[in-house]
């Protein structure tokens, strides 16, 4: 029997799907903190923000299901700090037993610009989720609601255990997708797994789902997995992706969506935006704008081995695994190609996307990031830290910061 293991920071659930889980995690809890003389009451609700609220930038393959979520054992109380222009900064600790929202009423010293930070503390006092907003007291009673999300200075997410296991004769989990309030993992052997916590996983039906799932993505309340086959017999080789999909809100029922046919390869990724699915491998490309049944093609020229593609700040970018370039598109459909600058011989591994920022690893371990995927910074080369290997195989964002994942060659 093979175990496949499946590890998470103490951060626990929210590093998984932030933004959810105090939105009704605190309540019950309400009281008075920070007294002063001059001040304006500020009623302050701190809880994830309901996706009715939520920016309208905000990803779709990261709206939360409404759904409870019960707070981590390791939140023990909330801190709120006041600080402001010709004030000292107040602070205030409030312990929390566990519940719902938690709502205390503030005495905000009165005058513009009053900073209102929001930290939930373990039982050690470090900081495990953080928010905040500014607001103008003018001695008029306000109602405020701070949002929290994962606090990426967290030593806990420097820490990691195992949090599960999934056995099957011999599978191996290799990719992840979250959406609607669910992560999804999926690999070989057609296995298919779900949580809504990180940590309790639930074995998943595969349905329709053969062979091993080489890339999975999540958008417009969709899940779709990727599987490839090859037919050796025909020259060139035969190469047939099919695209099987679930709902968010059911995934035991994974049906054949649609299939492409190549000559080159296997495909190597897809990834969801504006409204749309993208798959690439070799120089060319599909986008489907009906959830994997149906796809059109194209092809890029100037790149020859397309081995990744993400999609942020309104547009795709696909990496050349085998060069120094990248093709940009805001549709899928038309795409420009431009050169990052690397050195050679240095080649680009991976790509991902978050706060504002696409960021891109490199074979000799080097970091480029760019708000638009045309113009490129280099930053900190991560080889250089510890002697990492610097063979990336995933690259992912969450609480604001990113997560390179390294192996051996």
């Amino acid at each position: 029997m093979k175990m496949t293991r499946l590890w998470m920071s103490p951060l626990r659930a929210a590093f998984v799907l932030p933004g959810i889980l105090l939105a009704a995690a605190l309540t019950g809890c309400s009281g008075s903190a920070v007294t002063g003389g001059d001040t304006t009451a500020v009623t302050v609700t701190v809880g994830g923000v309901p996706s009715s609220t939520a920016p309208a930038s905000a990803s779709p393959r990261a709206t939360p299901r409404p759904r409870g979520a019960a707070i981590p054992s390791t939140v023990t109380a909330i801190r709120f700090t006041i600080s402001g222009a010709a004030i000292d900064n107040i602070v205030e600790t409030v312990p929390v037993a566990g519940g719902a929202p938690l709502t205390v009423t503030l005495q905000v010293p009165s005058g513009p610009g009053r900073t209102i930070l929001v930290e939930a503390l373990d039982d050690a006092g470090i900081p495990h989720f953080r928010g905040t907003t500014t607001i103008d007291a003018s001695g008029v009673p306000l109602s405020i609601t701070i949002g929290m999300g994962i606090d990426s200075s967290n030593p806990g997410l420097q820490t990691w255990a195992p949090v599960g296991d999934a056995v099957s004769p011999s599978s191996t989990l290799n990719r992840l997708a979250m959406g609607d309030g669910i992560v999804v993992a999926a690999g070989t052997a057609r296995e298919v797994l779900s949580s809504t916590d990180g940590i309790s996983w639930s074995p998943r039906s595969p349905g329709d789902i053969s062979g091993d799932v080489s890339a999975l993505s999540f958008g417009n309340h969709t899940f779709l997995a990727m599987t490839s086959s090859g037919n050796f017999s025909a020259f060139p080789p035969v190469w047939t992706n099919r695209f099987f999909a679930a709902p968010g809100d059911n995934v035991d029922s994974w049906i054949l969506r649609g299939s492409v046919v190549e000559t080159f390869g296997p495909l190597a990724d897809i990834d969801f935006g504006g409204g749309i699915f993208v798959a690439v491998g070799g120089d060319s490309v599909y986008r489907s704008a009906d959830n994997g049944a149906t796809w059109s093609s194209g092809t890029i020229p100037g790149v020859s081995f397309l081995a990744d593609v993400a999609y942020g700040n309104g547009r795709f970018i696909a990496v050349d695994g085998a060069g120094d370039n990248v093709a940009v598109s805001t549709d899928g459909a038309s795409w420009s190609v431009v050169p990052v600058g690397l050195p050679s011989p240095d080649h680009i591994e991976k790509a991902g996307f978050g706060g504002g920022l696409f960021l891109l690893t490199t074979s000799a371990g080097d970091v480029f990031t760019s708000a638009d995927g045309a113009s490129w910074l280099q930053r900190t080369r991560f080889a250089d830290i510890g002697g990492l290997d610097t063979s990336v195989s995933r690259v992912a964002y969450g609480g604001g910061a990113f997560l390179i994942v390294t192996g051996s060659p």
